[in-house]
């Protein structure tokens, strides 16, 4: 069974993602969370399953900055797999410094590895309000 406990480690290593997303790029976040096997869904594009697939959409913008912050977890009774629901934000800077920046929410699906930590094997995210 499934106690707080869990769902706190859960949106610890949610917020810990966010955390390198922010310090060290998205695209180093993102490799480093993601299971081998991971889809991402986003807006306006087919999915892309498999890190190998989803490696070159991480890199497209070096100036830009995502950051999150999950409201949500759960895990399912067997504590192998759950998932975080919360709000992202996403800034790019042009060639002036000007930052732009757009907002909505998330979630994502994580799996337990066999080392204990927890890794994505689905995510996807829509825009939203900024309130």
């Amino acid at each position: 069974m499934c106690d707080i406990a869990d769902k706190t480690v859960l949106l610890e290593a949610d917020r810990a993602f966010s955390k390198m997303s922010a310090e060290k790029g998205l695209y180093e976040a993102f490799d480093f969370y993601m299971d081998d096997n991971a889809t991402m869904y986003r807006e306006g594009q087919h999915p892309f399953s498999g890190r190998e697939k989803i490696r070159p959409i991480l890199s497209k913008n070096p100036n830009a900055t995502l950051t999150w912050e999950p409201t949500k977890a759960e895990i399912a009774a067997s504590g192998d797999l759950g998932y975080t629901l919360g709000r992202w934000e996403y800034t790019v800077k042009d060639s002036t410094g000007k930052e732009d920046s757009s907002f909505g929410y998330y979630v994502s699906v994580w799996k337990k590895q066999t080392d204990g930590s927890w890794k994505f094997v689905f995510d996807s995210g829509i825009s939203g309000p900024t309130e």
